[in-house]
């Protein structure tokens, strides 16, 4: 069933690309998109429009999972005088950098423009919906909204952990319109995105399935009682539980350790009807499955059908010149000529020769051709984790939670009453290589030491805006 929803979903974005972009706020696209929302169908079908959205190249396709992001994080060998080599640089004048952050930037808000829409009129059809999916629908494209949000954020938004002025950073839309959008402060943004998963975690609480079902049976139809296809595979969706994992995140971010903890915690805490974990952290024999990404873990992800292609042409030494330079070993500090018990280097890379040096490639992503996962995890369990283990203020629970993780890693144990920043940092870099998180990572905690010979500072961390929000918005 999966396989089937992906080929739909791809369909259906060939459909929407061969479209005039029907989505983007146009007079002369307002008729179909009016049209196109008189039905359940339809909203149905906007939702999965910014479902596609959300895997483009400029999102997590690529610049936010193992693109741009990562090269901020100085984690992929470059070739000097590109792009790339600019932005690990935090080259932020560079004309093609600008180019890049502007693509970024736009994506997210056309994505946030693709909810919009149908969240402008959703409670004014509110009639024409059969039983749940009012709920289902709205709550899902607000936390689409919500996720969009964080990362701009998270990208352009100020350090966190420093002082935050009063004065206007960035737009939170709500609406779909050709005026140019009022920008709020940090805080009134964040107050924006908490009152939007606060809604979308009430709608959710009412009626997902993934709170009456267990992962297995939400991965089929035949094994749950719901309408059609449009309920299942929840992992693959903006779930009751991605709503609670993205406040987790939020309250991380903003420094709120005691929410951030508690929410967390009921991530992790949740149980299918028969009273096992709904998720539990993966483990060699996981990623022996052909589950490298650890995609069973994933809270929210994206299904995406050639995700093994992306894969094969993005991570290889004749691509894209994304390759992990020798310094890997640094991460898994292990002797010389002695093995490391930590599966994920094993099972999540692999080495091989450049002109006479080795190479370690990253495999988590590659899929097996007998049995391709195809799923892009955005938030996962192991997240949830280092969040409860970072915040809580206990620590017999932190080391707890650790003693789970590192049993599940194949790696030591650690007490983490001393030097737990720096031993969690290590560990955050290992697990989230490709995903998109360690310059968010350094970016909360105002990291300022440097990597790779490039110190990190309150500049680097804000991306440049694009010279049209600039313009319009005197910045």
């Amino acid at each position: 069933m999966k396989k089937i929803f992906a080929i739909i979903i791809a369909l259906i974005g060939f459909i929407f690309s061969a479209c005039n972009d029907w989505l983007d706020v146009n007079p002369r696209t307002q008729v179909k998109k009016d049209v196109l929302l008189e039905t359940q169908k339809g909203f149905r079908d906007v939702l999965t429009g910014a479902y596609i959205r959300l895997k483009n190249d400029n999102l997590y396709g690529g610049e936010m999972m193992w693109g741009t992001i990562e090269y901020l994080a100085q984690h992929w060998v470059v070739a000097t005088g590109t792009t790339n080599a600019y932005l690990q640089a935090y080259n932020y004048t560079d004309g093609s950098v600008k180019d890049r952050f502007s693509a970024i930037f736009k994506t997210y808000y056309q994505t946030i423009a693709d909810v919009n829409g149908l969240l402008e009129v959703i409670d004014k059809k509110k009639d024409i919906f059969t039983k749940g999916n009012y709920e289902l629908i709205k709550g899902e494209a607000l936390g689409i909204r919500a996720l969009c949000h964080l990362d701009v954020l998270r990208l352009w938004g100020p350090v966190p952990s420093g002082e935050i002025s009063d004065n206007k950073i960035l737009p939170y839309v709500k609406s779909v319109t050709n005026e140019i959008h009022d920008y709020s402060t940090y805080e009134q943004f964040v107050k924006l995105l908490l009152e939007d998963l606060d809604e979308a975690e009430r709608l959710l609480k009412g009626v997902d399935p993934i709170l009456e079902y267990s992962i297995a049976n939400l991965q089929d139809e035949t094994t749950c009682d719901v309408e059609d296809d449009f309920w299942i595979d929840r992992q693959v969706r903006m779930n009751y539980y991605s709503v609670l994992a993205l406040k987790a995140r939020l309250y991380f971010w903003t420094q709120d350790m005691p929410n951030a903890a508690l929410y967390a915690k009921k991530v992790i805490d949740a149980k299918d009807p028969s009273g096992k974990k709904m998720w539990t952290l993966a483990t060699g024999v996981t990623m022996e499955s052909g589950d490298l990404a650890c995609a069973s873990e994933s809270i929210f992800g994206l299904s995406v059908y050639d995700l093994g292609k992306k894969a094969s042409s993005s991570f290889d030494l004749t691509g894209n010149g994304i390759h992990e330079q020798s310094f890997i070993m640094d991460y898994y500090a292990f002797p010389t000529g002695e093995r490391t018990t930590d599966v994920r280097f094993d099972k999540q890379w692999t080495s091989l020769s450049k002109n006479g040096q080795s190479i370690y490639i990253c495999r988590k992503f590659h899929q097996l051709s007998d049995n391709p996962m195809n799923e892009l995890p955005l938030i996962r369990l192991a997240e949830m984790y280092f969040i409860v283990m970072e915040a809580t203020s206990s620590t017999t629970e932190a080391n707890g939670l650790f003693s789970e993780y590192a049993s599940s890693r194949g790696i030591a144990t650690a007490d983490l009453s001393s030097n737990k920043l720096r031993t969690l940092t290590k560990e955050f870099n290992k697990e989230f290589y490709a995903e998109g998180q360690m310059f968010f990572f350094y970016k909360r905690v105002n990291a300022t030491g440097s990597i790779n010979y490039i110190p990190l500072n309150a500049e680097r961390y804000v991306a440049p805006l694009p010279e049209r929000e600039i313009v319009y918005n005197n910045k």
